[in-house]
């Protein structure tokens, strides 16, 4: 995955991004992490042997408009999670990305349908 994440229409630095396995009954399994550069892009891939299809996610953590949207504490431990579902498509066979999935720029600045709350010092690379 690759994409471009802005805040405040500028570059949306050192955001977190996780390529995660979505699993129903046990730990998602995160497949890959990175930050966002200076210039608020980011590549994140990985790799998993299960047998099964994968639910591949995408999340995003981020502080970005965290107090107006969530509450009236500003710099809490928590951070917004947002989270995409991954087209079947944009999954490569093996180890080595053979077709990048472009997600695009995402604007930080607008709620998400599927956002939620990360409030675990674990949403780290």
């Amino acid at each position: 995955m690759r994409g471009k994440l802005t805040c405040v229409g500028k570059p949306a630095v050192g955001v977190v991004v996780k390529l995660q396995d979505h699993d129903t009954f046990d730990p998602n399994d995160t497949l890959g992490c990175n930050k966002t550069r200076e210039d608020g892009s980011y590549e994140v891939q990985g790799f998993t042997d299960e047998k099964s299809l994968i639910d591949l996610r995408l999340k995003i953590y981020t502080d970005c408009h965290d107090s107006s949207l969530w509450g009236l504490i500003k710099n809490t431990p928590c951070q917004r999670r947002i989270t995409f579902e991954i087209p079947k498509e944009a999954i490569n066979d093996g180890q080595t990305v053979t077709k990048w999935f472009d997600v695009g720029e995402t604007n930080l600045d607008m709620k998400q349908p599927s956002e939620s709350r990360a409030c675990a010092i674990f949403e780290r690379c």
